[in-house]
């Protein structure tokens, strides 16, 4: 009987411990995915600011 108390504390113990690492794991991909949406954000603002650029001299050199 004792022996089958260790057994299911261990068990528990396995299962906590593999649900708290799945949890932090996630999260370390959730961590990641944000930073790279971030950088992606910035790479549009770039793409954004370029072709506004190109639009302005575009504009220009119609007036003329």
């Amino acid at each position: 009987m004792v022996s089958a108390e260790i057994k299911d504390l261990l068990y528990i113990a396995a299962i906590v411990a593999a649900v708290s690492g799945s949890h932090f794991m996630q999260r370390a991909k959730i961590m990641v995915l944000e930073e790279r949406m971030k950088g992606y954000g910035k790479a549009t603002d770039r793409i954004f600011e370029s072709l506004r650029r190109i639009e302005e001299k575009l504009d220009e050199k119609a007036d003329k």
